[in-house]
């Protein structure tokens, strides 16, 4: 795999600690998703792309300064639960464009199958591709979205995957199909479950930004 990178701070860990809680109501889940968005977002724009400019400052100097090009940033939330990263992203990057996936899992089999596909006929004018998607656990949503990326033209070394919550097995899948895509988590957990949930985890990232 290109890279796998893991938030340390500590806010970050005060919002995983808000997130694990089963107490922590539909508002507090939502804020805490948020809030842990920004710091995922920031980390991923790292090499985002840029151009130079001129600006005069108020003691009429003119100095050379950096624009982001975020016009060149896609953003594909995994259905449903990549949603609640979307605003985070959009509120930092407010020329980016979104396209949505939609995967379902099959609760037998843990197959992933697509249901929605937006993405643009035409990938070439982004230059970075931020896959957002909550909970990397066995992988085989995030690998069907990069399946389907790849297929309609996108370079597999401009797409970083983001999510909050990993586990070694989505971690190690992502990275025998894709060794070129990077991936960037706040944590990752010790255990994939029997029925394909990370743990400790959150639960239901889904269900519990739109449901509960």
């Amino acid at each position: 795999m290109k890279s796998v990178t893991v938030l340390r701070h500590p806010l970050v860990d005060e919002q995983l600690q808000l997130l694990r809680d089963k107490n922590s109501d539909i508002t507090v889940f939502r804020s805490a998703m948020t809030r842990l968005g920004y710091l995922l977002a920031v980390e991923a724009t790292k090499d985002a792309p840029v151009g130079t400019s001129q600006v005069t400052t108020p003691l009429g100097v003119e100095t050379p300064v950096t624009v982001l090009q975020d016009n060149k940033i896609l953003l594909v939330p995994i259905l449903r639960a990549g949603l609640g990263l979307v605003d985070s992203f959009l509120s930092l990057l407010p020329k980016a464009k979104v396209a949505h996936i939609g995967v379902s899992r099959d609760h037998q089999t843990l197959e992933a199958k697509l249901y929605v596909n937006s993405l643009p006929k035409d990938l070439s004018g982004f230059k970075r591709i931020f896959v957002l998607d909550p909970m990397l656990a066995t992988g085989n949503s995030c690998v069907k979205a990069l399946e389907v990326l790849t297929e309609c033209g996108a370079d597999a070394a401009d797409i970083k995957v983001i999510c909050a919550f990993a586990v070694k097995e989505g971690l190690d899948q992502v990275g025998s199909k894709f060794p070129q895509t990077s991936v960037i988590t706040a944590v990752v957990d010790p255990i994939l479950n029997n029925i394909g949930y990370i743990s400790p985890g959150c639960g239901d990232a889904g269900d519990r930004l739109y449901l509960l």
